[in-house]
């Protein structure tokens, strides 16, 4: 029982992996017995994964049919998208207080990934980047239920929407937000860094909808 529960950990782990590095991608259908060969795995760990991320609402089942990676519709990122907002906005009056010289460190490290993961093209990577620099913000407070749930609201969004239509032009526009709000935290300024937060998320929805959700 311990092993298969391992190894369905293993499993689950793994197809979270391959969503994160876009080797599989929002609308596929996904066949668990390709899967388990591919993981080398048996059937049923790989059967047990897939039920567990189709319950988080990674995937979808239709019975007879089986699994493909959902799609974020436009009703779930609007919600997503509030949680994530509330949630950053809830706690950075406590992360501003509890500021240290080693969490002003730590947000600067996030920031310096997300610009070094720019290239020529958008990349999921920018996605997970940019989650972790506000990752970072949350995590000053010392809430681990709420560090885990930003990145887990995160993780809902830009796993289930596809990034080819997504375009440069927004992301200098991100480098100069984040460079803003850090200074805004650095220098204490509860009321600016609100301000802020609130422009960047709806800078973000504004853009994001617009490409992903324009049919």
């Amino acid at each position: 029982m311990k092993e298969t529960k391992n190894l369905t950990l293993a499993a689950y782990d793994s197809i979270k992996k391959m969503m994160f590095n876009y080797e599989i991608v929002p609308g596929q259908r996904l066949v668990f017995i390709d899967l388990a060969k591919q993981l080398n795995v048996s059937r049923t760990p790989v059967n047990n994964a897939l039920s567990i991320l189709a319950k988080e609402g990674y995937l979808d089942f239709v019975p007879h049919q089986g699994y493909w990676v959902h799609k974020l519709t436009r009703v779930e990122a609007e919600s997503l998208y509030e949680i994530r907002e509330i949630l950053e906005l809830g706690i950075i009056g406590k992360a501003i207080r509890s500021l240290t010289q080693d969490s002003i460190k730590q947000i600067l490290e996030a920031k310096k990934k997300y610009e070094n993961s720019i290239k020529r093209h958008v990349s999921r990577e920018l996605f997970i980047m940019d989650m972790e620099f506000h990752g970072s913000i949350v995590d000053i407070a010392k809430n681990e239920f709420l560090s885990t749930q930003y990145r887990e609201i995160s993780q809902k969004i830009f796993l289930r929407f596809r990034v080819e239509d997504l375009r440069m032009q927004r992301i200098d526009e991100i480098v100069v937000e984040h460079d803003n709000l850090l200074n805004a935290i650095t220098s204490k300024d509860v009321a600016k860094s609100t301000e802020l937060i609130k422009s960047h998320y709806e800078n973000s929805k504004s853009n994001l909808f617009s490409i992903i959700f324009k049919k």
